[in-house]
């Protein structure tokens, strides 16, 4: 059970980042159970992922948030479908992927669906009946589904779980989750029952968790944080000396999510109090998203402090990250956003939108500043303080190093997800889910 301190800001919810101690300690009983499911049945255990955020073959780059919790996991096997929702139904698509691992098999499915959610549950009814095909086709045996998301995903995952009779695992992300609860109040009493009967509800979205409890009456502290994992944490950390610049990283065709013309105008706003700060904006883009930016900051006479420096690789950015005196992202409706805890964990201070992204995970650490998002005056006043209170702020993120670590690190975050596993496959203990007609 998650420590009292653990727990996160405005209510949401009782962390899942307990001590790396417990979580070690839980990896023998976890391994014994998994060890028992292989004797048991001469295999491993399976776990199905839905998805429509994993970055198949056929799809456009998407977020690797997902796939590296499912590639952390190596000892079960996964068979990932990996969704998108396609306006046209003569587009659809149904593509076996190269396996992007040893134990993993990975199914591309463009699926029919009308936007602004027109039809969710018959879409994602229709969702299930091709993932049961696939099943029954590929002669899968499925232990255990996780469904990413819970408003989409999940709807297909229920009908699943109850089909094959297994443990069902929900993620929560807020961004999307927001926009069914809210303007689909006739799907509140479903995923109310989806909620309830879920063997475990992560919330990747750790600030969302109010508002799911005021929707759907599940309690926030009965779930548990899903950081997003990222390839830099470590401890300790140690700051370096920074230039006299800001960074953002997002991509520019989302400027107005990600905040970028508002960061822009906000940096503007700031006038001399930046003094000769410069601003650096990281990121891919079409030219006509890349021509909009660069048009505002001609407009506010900035092209001597603001450069849109391009696309650039995650390696590369990382490596330049630890020079900047801050990230600033400003994002609107963020479900978790990896780059501030890649920032953190470069000893950067971070200026993050409250009520989105990455709040709720930080409650008590004072490594970064929340604004509203959309209040470009707060914003300016975020990006003045960064600047005056920087030294300080890197020596609390030095000091926090064993605390974000705690939160962060991808390696206890996989430990506990793999022991969320064994115990259900032990408490379910009715070994594969084979399809009922």
């Amino acid at each position: 059970m998650a420590d009292a301190s653990t727990k996160r800001a405005a209510g949401t919810a009782v962390s899942a980042a307990e001590p790396e101690r417990h979580a070690a300690d839980q990896g023998q009983s976890s391994t014994a159970r998994l060890e028992a499911f292989h004797t048991a049945h001469g295999r491993r255990p399976v776990v199905l992922h839905i998805t429509g955020d994993y970055p198949d073959e056929v799809r456009e780059p998407t977020t690797q948030a997902v796939k590296a919790l499912i590639d952390g996991t190596v000892d079960v096997d996964h068979v990932i479908i990996s969704l998108k929702r396609l306006a046209d139904p003569r587009k659809a698509y149904l593509v076996r992927c190269s396996p992007p691992a040893a134990n993993q098999k990975l199914f591309a499915v463009g699926h029919h669906g009308l936007p602004f959610g027109v039809g969710l549950g018959a879409m994602f009814d229709a969702v299930a009946k091709t993932i049961a095909r696939i099943l029954r086709d590929e002669d899968f045996h499925v232990d255990l589904i996780h469904a990413h998301r819970l408003t989409f995903d999940g709807l297909a995952g229920e009908r699943l779980a109850t089909q094959l009779g297994v443990p069902l695992f929900l993620s929560v992300r807020g961004e999307v989750e927001r926009k069914v609860l809210r303007y689909k109040p006739t799907y509140r009493p479903r995923l109310a029952r989806l909620t309830a009967r879920a063997a475990r509800v992560y919330l990747v979205s750790a600030w969302y968790g109010a508002e799911l409890e005021r929707f759907t009456g599940f309690k926030a502290a009965q779930a548990q944080l899903l950081p997003n994992i990222v390839r830099n944490a470590r401890t300790p950390i140690e700051p370096q000396p920074p230039e006299d610049a800001f960074v953002i990283a997002a991509n520019l065709d989302i400027a107005r999510k990600k905040g970028i013309a508002r960061l822009i105008k906000a940096f503007a706003i700031a006038g001399e109090a930046l003094g000769e700060t410069r601003l650096d904006v990281f990121g891919a883009g079409t030219d006509a998203s890349r021509a909009q930016l660069q048009a505002l900051i001609a407009r506010l006479n900035l092209e001597d402090r603001v450069t849109l420096k391009g696309a650039v690789s995650n390696d590369a950015f990382l490596a330049r990250l630890p020079r900047y005196l801050a990230l600033a992202l400003p994002s609107r409706n963020e479900t978790f956003g990896m780059v501030y805890t890649e920032a953190l964990f470069a000893g950067v201070p971070i200026l993050y939108g409250r009520s989105t992204g990455i709040d709720g995970y930080l409650s008590g650490l004072h490594v970064g500043i929340g604004v509203n998002p959309s209040d470009m005056k707060e914003i300016s006043q975020g990006l003045c303080a960064l600047k005056r209170d920087n030294e300080a702020l890197r020596r609390r993120i030095s000091s926090a190093s064993e605390e974000l670590m705690s939160r962060f690190d991808g390696a206890v975050t996989l430990q506990r997800y793999r022991n969320d596993l064994a115990e259900a496959l032990h408490v379910h203990a009715r070994g594969a889910g084979e399809l009922k007609p």
